[in-house]
């Protein structure tokens, strides 16, 4: 496939902003690219900030119509943007893998994130934008991230970003064509098997409290699976567990 419409910004505050005056303005079509060479204030998940050095990263949007989906189903728009990204950073690195919900991950450093913004009408979801923020070129970071690595960082190669978006919209629109396609269940094993951590002991913060766990998959609405040395099977929603690396 070749991408169709892609929206070049020398500089935004934000491309998932920018696609959502798209959509108000009924100015884009499915599969619509914001690319954005820097990011004034990219944003993460919640509060989060996403630090790019301006020209070095990848940082886009892209708008979907999944009005196929219902919102219970919403979360099957996370598993392919994420598995669309492993796809291309998996052919050029090892060790790529998911940190739940849509983090991606190089080892124990993260060289990407995915912030997905549903509309949802009555029992469909009428309009997604996905925002994507991979380190590629980038050499060195500045923020207070913990664990921030390029692909550059571990390959030692300069990439193209054009090539790169068009590999990953690539895979993006192949997965999103495989879910219209009710291959649902094939999404959903594919995600859980590259999961960050899957069946490997490790210690998570729930609260206050610090815990032994595994993650062993995720429910049917996308909540994390967790089970504790007891045998206990836990379900977190975001927010609900934190990490510890």
């Amino acid at each position: 496939m070749k991408l169709k419409k892609i929206i070049n910004l020398s500089a935004v505050e934000s491309t998932n902003n920018y696609a959502r005056g798209l959509i108000m303005n009924k100015a884009a079509e499915e599969g619509t690219v914001v690319l954005a060479h820097h990011q004034t204030y990219g944003r993460g998940t919640g509060e989060n900030r996403w630090e790019s050095e301006k020209g070095k990263n990848l940082t886009f949007s892209i708008l979907l119509s999944p009005v196929f989906l219902n919102p219970a189903g919403q979360f099957y728009l996370s598993m392919v943007i994420s598995l669309a990204v492993i796809d291309f950073i998996s052919s050029e690195a090892d060790s790529a893998k998911i940190k739940w919900p849509n983090d991606i991950y190089i080892g124990n450093k993260k060289v990407g994130g995915i912030l997905i913004e549903n509309t949802i009408l009555g029992d469909k979801i009428i309009e997604t934008i996905a925002g994507v923020g991979l380190n590629i070129n980038q050499d060195v970071f500045f923020s207070d991230a913990p664990n921030p690595v390029s692909l550059k960082n571990i390959t030692g190669k300069d990439y193209n970003i054009e090539l790169v978006l068009e590999d990953v919209w690539n895979n993006i629109m192949e997965r999103y064509i495989n879910l219209k396609a009710e291959r649902g269940k094939i999404l959903s094993e594919e995600y859980i098997s590259n999961m960050y951590r899957l069946n490997e002991w490790a210690d998570f913060k729930q609260g206050s409290e610090i815990f032994s766990g595994r993650i062993i998959g995720i429910d049917q609405i996308g909540c994390l699976k967790v089970e504790k040395k007891n045998g206990t099977i836990l379900h977190f929603q975001f927010k609900e567990i934190e990490y510890i690396i």
